[in-house]
């Protein structure tokens, strides 16, 4: 069955929906996060998350010690979302759901740890998931966490949530920020076996960082497509001035995101 919205997914688009429709104006001060708070009946750590990514996409900004403000260029954003596969098959019009091959605790790896800032000889948690979009496999994801973290999923239905939601929706340990790096490598049989490929079909691999507050790692994933049911588009938007954009600054990404086969 798909995911519903999160609890800060849901406070952030009903406070997108009243920007963009006009309810608040550029420069208007949105309710303290107390009162948002109250209103949606969650934690302020979920009123946070819904601000940061409100934040994220340009549509306000804040003031330390004063509050959140509409942005008075709220249709503009060049920054790209932090999604989840959730959210990227939800907004594919997929349903999600994921088939665990594994959950267990492993030997140190000199460049996961070193990855994530914990000790050499630190143990850590691997999990190892194929992703489903409407039950056909989209991907394969292999993903550590330190021990402190990963000890949390244990208890998780993995196959229908995600490491993403279990952190923040029951741990309510925001995952603010995440470093990419995309390339292409020949699947092993491992990973073959997995997403119904050939030993040495091309994948899509996407390395990823996630980090929560504090600029502390909680996960680094690898995660491979089946570059047959995947394409990532690319968007770039240019400042209407265009004399303000030199050729070293380039144009800003507006927007990064993957496309699905149905």
């Amino acid at each position: 069955m798909e995911q519903q919205a999160s609890k800060h997914q849901k406070v952030k688009q009903h406070l997108q929906r009243e920007i963009t429709e006009g309810y608040y104006e550029g420069g208007d001060k949105l309710p303290s996060e107390q009162r948002l708070c109250d209103y949606f009946k969650v934690s302020r750590v979920t009123v946070r998350h819904a601000l940061q990514n409100l934040e994220n996409d340009g549509l306000i900004y804040r003031k330390q010690g004063v509050g959140a403000f509409v942005s008075n260029k709220a249709y503009k954003s060049n920054l790209v979302k932090l999604t989840d596969f959730s959210e990227d098959m939800r907004q594919a019009g997929l349903e999600s759901s994921s088939r665990l091959i594994s959950l267990k605790k492993v030997d140190p790896i000199k460049e996961v740890n070193e990855i994530l800032d914990i000790r050499p000889d630190m143990k850590l948690i691997r999990v190892d998931r194929v992703r489903l979009g409407s039950g056909k496999p989209v991907a394969f994801d292999i993903t550590w966490l330190p021990p402190g973290y990963g000890q949390l999923l244990f208890d998780e239905d993995l196959t229908t949530q995600t490491i993403y939601n279990v952190i923040e929706e029951k741990y309510e340990i925001p995952i603010i920020a995440g470093s990419y790096r995309f390339t292409a490598v020949k699947a092993d049989k491992y990973i073959a076996d997995q997403l119904n490929l050939e030993p040495g079909d091309a994948v899509f691999e996407i390395d990823r960082c996630s980090r929560t507050t504090g600029n502390k790692k909680v996960y680094f994933q690898r995660r491979y497509y089946n570059p047959a049911l995947v394409n990532y588009v690319m968007e770039l938007s240019r400042n209407e001035d265009s004399e303000e954009i030199s050729s070293k600054d380039g144009l800003p990404l507006k927007e990064f995101s993957p496309q699905f086969v149905k």
